[in-house]
């Protein structure tokens, strides 16, 4: 019986390590789509003038997808669902790359491999955790609200004024890059925890894998554009 109990355990064990697995292949996946779409938009001046001026488009489907996609998501096919996926990262490569224009090559990579260290170590932390920080869950949404209230006003303000509010940019990044980070370490612990409760159910934990990976996808972006813009040297 115990020796049963030992197998039951390291099967469950093993399950949930491919998922998890399976969730951060897809999040790198996404990475490296966006990363693929930035290099091409780089490369054709037709395309990144598309992409400078589509700014405003993309922030609207951006936010759009980010607070509809549980809804988005789980309304598809996984085949469908990851087709979506994907397309939104690409998506987000295309519109990233007029950073390009704005920072230093060596500056971006910075950003992004300190995002990716940050990424990771807040990742692990969550993964490996003994305790659940669903504690974290309404502290961190309220910061992230509060975040994205600021990042309206701002943008209201340079709309209308033709100059965000001075200095309040640089506060922004100063607290996104430390909410996000505790945001993936908060939602890697969640997804751990909620796997027992759709572990029979191969559909909906494909479905919960690629919102899992579309969710911290969008974290670790957003991570580095703030990192970019606490960090990043302009061009001459």
């Amino acid at each position: 019986m115990f020796t049963q109990r030992v197998s039951h355990a390291h099967v469950r064990e093993s399950a949930l390590a491919t998922y998890m697995s399976q969730i951060f292949n897809y999040m790198a996946g996404g990475v490296a789509v966006s990363g693929l779409a930035a290099w091409i938009t780089v490369n054709s001046p037709a395309i990144m003038q598309a992409a400078v001026n589509a700014q405003i488009l993309f922030l609207i489907v951006w936010f759009g997808f980010g607070f509809f996609m549980h809804k988005i998501i789980f309304n598809m096919q996984p085949k469908t669902a990851l087709m979506s996926f994907v397309a939104f990262s690409a998506l987000t490569g295309f519109a990233l790359s007029p950073l390009a224009l704005i920072y230093t090559g060596a500056s971006i990579a910075i950003a992004f491999f300190t995002a990716a260290f940050m990424f990771a170590g807040a990742s692990l932390y969550g993964y490996f955790s003994k305790k659940s920080l669903s504690g974290w869950g309404n502290f961190l949404m309220m910061g992230a609200w509060g975040l994205i209230g600021a990042i309206v006003v701002n943008l209201l303000v340079a709309l209308f004024t033709g100059s965000p509010i001075e200095g309040l940019s640089f506060v922004i990044s100063l607290i996104a890059v430390p909410l996000f980070a505790g945001m993936t370490a908060w939602e890697t612990n969640m997804l751990k925890d909620m796997y027992a409760s759709h572990a029979g159910d191969d559909v909906h934990t494909s479905r919960m894998a690629i919102f899992g990976a579309t969710s911290l996808y969008m974290n670790f972006v957003v991570m580095f554009i703030h990192l970019l813009h606490l960090v990043g040297q302009h061009r001459q």
